[in-house]
């Protein structure tokens, strides 16, 4: 198995980067509206529901976790038609209404939406894709299994066995690699990190 600490940062930049060249025209394109459109999506549900976009965009990351994105948008909705109906506690929701990722990911997502409370960046991975599609914010970057799977082996090798799973220190060192490279190719942080991942997606998924 590839590991992020027998791998330099020179050696993960250039296994990113050979994604991002692996890319094509097609790909580049989805990549740079991806998270816009995904921006989209929230709004749609904000007006309606009428509950409060970012914290759409929160409970969505949360409900992100280990679940495909038309999955999670299904998902998401399910959840944010449950809590602005006024008809469930979140007893009853957790009981009750069916989503694709963990317990505790369904009950923060609940707790976003009711409470407010915000994501930290405790939760690095769920505070950046909450940042990105909630703001568009060009100084968050998302680390998924995926950017840490696209930093550990080069585009040509297709799929292979490596760590997914990473402390906040690796996300820092994969997350300013990657941004140093979207510079390198004018994109936002955000927009390089879609390309990346549709191809790697792309390429492994055949």
């Amino acid at each position: 198995m590839k590991r992020i600490i027998e791998t330099s940062d020179i050696v993960m930049s250039n296994n990113i980067e050979s994604y991002y060249l692996a890319s094509d025209k097609r790909l580049r394109k989805l990549g740079k509206v991806w998270y816009k459109e995904a921006q989209q999506f929230v709004v749609y549900l904000s007006k309606k529901y009428n509950v409060d976009p970012f914290r759409i965009s929160g409970a969505n990351a949360y409900l992100s976790i280990n679940n495909r994105w038309e999955r999670n948008k299904v998902d998401t909705e399910a959840t944010v038609g449950a809590f602005a109906s006024g008809k469930f506690t979140k007893e009853e929701f957790m009981k009750l209404v069916k989503v694709c990722t963990y317990n505790r990911n369904k009950s923060s997502a609940w707790d976003v939406l009711e409470k407010g409370e915000m994501i930290t960046a405790k939760s690095p991975k769920i505070h950046s894709f909450a940042m990105n599609v909630g703001l568009l914010s060009p100084d968050h970057i998302t680390i998924d299994k995926w950017q840490v799977r696209a930093s550990l082996t080069k585009a040509k090798d297709g799929k292979t066995d490596t760590q997914t799973q990473i402390t906040s220190v690796q996300y820092r060192r994969i997350e300013a690699i990657t941004a140093k490279l979207a510079k390198k190719y004018k994109l936002k942080g955000y927009e390089f990190q879609a390309i990346v991942w549709l191809t790697i997606k792309s390429i492994w998924e055949k």
